[in-house]
Formats: C-alpha cells, sequence, structure tokens
C-alpha cells in the first residue's frame, strides 16, 4: 500500500469515520476495496470489526513503512498485552505493530489492531508514556468507538467512506496526478464529515482517557504519565502552532481533557514505576531503523558513541546496543561485535534481544565455519532460553539456513508453527526450507498457508493445485492439501456469490475452480 493511502486509511479512522464489513480478500495484485455489506441497516459488529480490521491490515504490511521486525513487535505486543491483561477487552485478539515514522502518533484499526509510530517510542519519555498511549488507543477499542460513531453519525459515516474509496481509487490509479486527486478526495469527504463527528469524536477521546488510565494503572504503570506525554504536547503546540505534533492533530486535547487526566493521576497513590530494559533497547534500536540510510547510520552510531563516552545515557546497555545494531549495518563488525558483548555485559538483566545481537555481530564477522557455528549455537540457546520469544526463533531459523541446515530449520519451524499459526514469516520460511530440500508439495502447501495469511486467497488456491500436481508427498500430506483446497474454494465461490447478490460483480468461478 503506498504510503499515501496509509495516511488516508489513518486520518480517516482516526476521525472516527470507519467503513464498515470487510469481505473476503481479491487477489494480490489487484486488491477489492472495502465493501459497504448491510451496515446501513445495522451497527458494526465486532466480527465485522475485525474483518475489515485484517483487511486494513492487509494492505499496511505492503507498505514500506511497517516495520516487520520481530524484537519490535515483541516487546510492543508484551506491552500492549500487559495492559490488556487487566481491561475488559482482553478477549479481544490484539495486535501491536510499528510504522516507520518519525512523528509521535498512535492509532487503532477496527478489531484490535493498535499501530505505533516508530517516533512516539524515540520520544517517550519513560515506558509509561508510551504505556498511556496504548491504553488510550485500547479505551478506544474496548468501547468500540468505530461502531458506535457508525451508529451515531450513520449518513457523516457514509460521506467519509466514499471520500476514502475515492482516494483509494485515485492513490491505485498510478496517473501523475493521482496524488492530488486523493488529497481532494478524502479533504472533501472529511470536511463534509468532520463537523457531524467532531462533538462525537471529542467524547470518544474523553472515554478512551479514562478508561485508557484505569488500564494503566491497573497494569502498575505511573499514573501521571499520561498527564505529562498530554502536557509535553500541549507545550510544543505553542512554541509551533503552526506544525502541531501529529498526536493532537488526530486525537484532539481540550482543556477539560488535560484537567480531567491531572486530578486522576493526583489522586492516585500509585509510585512511578523504573522502566524495563526491553524499553531501552527498542527505543534504540528504532533510532537504528528509523532511517537506516548510510547517514543515518553514520549518524546514530555517532549518536550511540557520544551516549557512551558521556555516561549520559539513560540506559548504557542500550547504548551499547544501539551501537552495535548501526556498526553491523554499517558493516563495521569488528566494532559491532566489542559494542555487543559491552551491551550484554553491562546488563543487569537478561533480554534475547542482547543474546540476539551477540549472535548476530558475531556471524557477521565470522571467518571460518568453526566460527560461524559457533554463532549458531548461541542462537539456539537462546531460542531454547526464550521458547515464546518469536524474534530469537526466526533469528535461530535464518543462521540455519544460512548455513545450509534446512532439515534442522523445518523441525524447529514446525514446532513454532503448533503453539501458533499467525505468523506469515513461518511459513514464508518454512516454504523457503521445503523448496531447497526439493519437497516441492511441501513448498507449495506451506506456501499457501502465507498467502492465506496475507489474504490473497486465490494464489494460495494456485499454490494447492500446484502441491497436487507435485505429488511427491505421502497420502496424508495430499489428504491436508485436498482439504485446503475444498475449504478455500467453498470460500471464494460464497464471496462471489455475495457480491453477485450486492450487484458489483458476476457470479463467476474463480480460477481455482474452473481449474
Amino acid at each position: 500500500m503506498p504510503l499515501l493511502v496509509r495516511r488516508l486509511i489513518v486520518a480517516v479512522l482516526s476521525c472516527a469515520l470507519a467503513a464498515p464489513a470487510g469481505i473476503a480478500p481479491a487477489r494480490a495484485q489487484a486488491p477489492e476495496l472495502p465493501a459497504l455489506g448491510d451496515v446501513a441497516y445495522d451497527d458494526l459488529s465486532p466480527a465485522n470489526e475485525r474483518r475489515f480490521g485484517e483487511q486494513i491490515m492487509r494492505e499496511v504490511r505492503r507498505d514500506p513503512a511497517y516495520l516487520a521486525d520481530p524484537d519490535t513487535q515483541d516487546y510492543l505486543n508484551a506491552l500492549g498485552f500487559r495492559l490488556v491483561s487487566v481491561s475488559p477487552a482482553r478477549y479481544t485478539d490484539f495486535e501491536f505493530f510499528a510504522v516507520r515514522d518519525a512523528m509521535l502518533n498512535a492509532f487503532a484499526f477496527p478489531g484490535g489492531f493498535i499501530g505505533v509510530h516508530s517516533g512516539l517510542v524515540i520520544g517517550a519519555a519513560n515506558e509509561s508514556e508510551l504505556a498511556s498511549v496504548l491504553a488510550h488507543e485500547i479505551g478506544h477499542i474496548e468501547q468500540r468507538h468505530i461502531a458506535r460513531m457508525l451508529a451515531k453519525q450513520r449518513d457523516g459515516t457514509f460521506i467519509a467512506i466514499g471520500a476514502l474509496l475515492l482516494a483509494l481509487l485515485a492513490a491505485r490509479s498510478g496517473s501523475s496526478s493521482s496524488g492530488d486527486a486523493a488529497q481532494a478526495a478524502i479533504a472533501a469527504g472529511q470536511a463534509a464529515a468532520v463537523q457531524q463527528q467532531l462533538n462525537f469524536s471529542r467524547e470518544a477521546e474523553r472515554e478512551a482517557d479514562r478508561v485508557g488510565f484505569q488500564i494503566l494503572t491497573g497494569a502498575g504503570f505511573d499514573p501521571a504519565a499520561m498527564s505529562s506525554f498530554f502536557t509535553r504536547l500541549q507545550q510544543g503546540t505553542r512554541i509551533y502552532e503552526s506544525a502541531a505534533p501529529e498526536y493532537l492533530r488526530t486525537h484532539p486535547l481540550t482543556v477539560e481533557r488535560l484537567s480531567d487526566i491531572q486530578n486522576r493521576a493526583r489522586e492516585s497513590r500509585l509510585l512511578p514505576r523504573p522502566d524495563s530494559l526491553d524499553f531501552h533497547l527498542v527505543r534504540a534500536r528504532l533510532r537504528v531503523l528509523q532511517d537506516d540510510s548510510p547517514q543515518g547510520l553514520r549518524d546514530s552510531a555517532l549518536h550511540f558513541r557520544s551516549q557512551i563516552d558521556s555516561r549520559s545515557a539513560p540506559s548504557l546497555t542500550a547504548a551499547y546496543y544501539g551501537l552495535a545494531l548501526a556498526s553491523t549495518m554499517l558493516g563495521e563488525h569488528g566494532a559491532a561485535v566489542e559494542a555487543a558483548r559491552n551491551a550484554r555485559r553491562s546488563s543487569q538483566a537478561p533480554s534475547p534481544m542482547l543474546d540476539k545481537v551477540v549472535s548476530q555481530t558475531l556471524y557477521a564477522a565470522a571467518r571460518t565455519d568453526a566460527e560461524r557455528a559457533d554463532a549458531v549455537r548461541l542462537a539456539r540457546e537462546a531460542a531454547a532460553r526464550y521458547p515464546v520469544s518469536r524474534l530469537s526463533a526466526l533469528h535461530y531459523v535464518d543462521l540455519l539456513q544460512k548455513n545450509g541446515h534446512d532439515d534442522t530449520a523445518v523441525a524447529f519451524l514446525r514446532e513454532q508453527l503448533a503453539l501458533s499459526r499467525s505468523d506469515p514469516r513461518l511459513f514464508e520460511l518454512l516454504a523457503r526450507s521445503y523448496e531447497r530440500l526439493g519437497r516441492r508439495t511441501l513448498q507449495h502447501q506451506a506456501t499457501a498457508e502465507l498467502y492465506v495469511l496475507l489474504g490473497a486467497t486465490p494464489a494460495a488456491i494456485d499454490q494447492l493445485q500446484l502441491a497436487r500436481k507435485a505429488n511427491d508427498a505421502d497420502f496424508y500430506t495430499l489428504s491436508e492439501v485436498d482439504a485446503r483446497l475444498r475449504q478455500l474454494s467453498q470460500q471464494m465461490r460464497e464471496y462471489r456469490e455475495q457480491l453477485a447478490r450486492e450487484g458489483r460483480a458476476p457470479a463467476e468461478p474463480d480460477k481455482g475452480q474452473r481449474r
């Protein structure tokens, strides 16, 4: 998804202007626009919220700004789930993800998807401030503000939906004027709808503040963090009135909101909570990843060296970690190994990120098979030490594949998939190892599951048909392929029949059904 389209979607949803139920995905090369379904006659159900959110996420994951970084994702989801665990929304399937963007912002999509700008993590004064923003976004989802907005201001919502669809079409047209057309479409739609939504939007923000504050304190974070974050943003707005922080543009802050949060913080008896080591490590990591150009990496390395030399870093361990990461990406492997070892040596607490950076830098600097084998051993030990750490698992598989140990990689990946089948990266890596081993049926089967998770059901059907033709697996595997092929083909038939009933497409069989 082009960056412009992502910003348009975020702009619409941040104003609580939501489209209704999602539809089954189309081919990856020609994605369908969100379908309106039956929401004109009913509110957005939780199931439809989730489907719509999943459809938006399939587009977001294609955006170069989407940070598919397991280290960052592990941290954000661990922090997010700590907050969710004390919320009535704990039964919602949440997913927290990062976007490479220097602006201080975060946003919630329908169905439990919460995006965090890299700039927010870097700019947060402490972990409690970051947690306060996530708690606020969880509050929006817990209170189902998108569905409630749809019920309260249905007319304005459909104006915004029309603007969003026009913007999507304009951005996908590929013409030289598509950017201007998209901006004009979204501006017109928002201008017509924002005034209708404004009062309810402010109430939704106040409600998310109240719910978010309860979540924040319930999880044991500093109760003053939410007000301190908002106060810093408000002070920045006074200095730069023509360029308000993006968070304040998408989450309008009023004097009443700020006063209410400050009063709640004063009444709380909780003490400030120290930051976790992983917060400092991820903040250092995102400083490097936010600008990974050669000059950006050199600037990051200089920043961390300055912190180390002056002993001014909030976390010396994180400064060494950031220097190790930047040095590795610059190809300065000797400096990277030294910094990685110093990071782990200076730490008083264990962390999978520290174990990974040591193994990673040693492997990059290795010149002999024995040195590479030692790095693989460290990665294997880290994966065993942190069995639920996705970053440790993916790093171990990466080194196995680089060393040609695909049989071991397959066995390990199948263990991981027994725990969770929701990560497309696991299927991508599994397909890669099967391809190298010449096991075509299993390769296409794994690729099909990858496409299912990416929302490309027709492409998944094509892969399953290729798996049947390869015919180099046992009877049990081929039976699995046939059963999955029937299931996905049935889903596509139902999807096309739905389109036909709504008058948006003929009920023709898809490519997979004709074969």
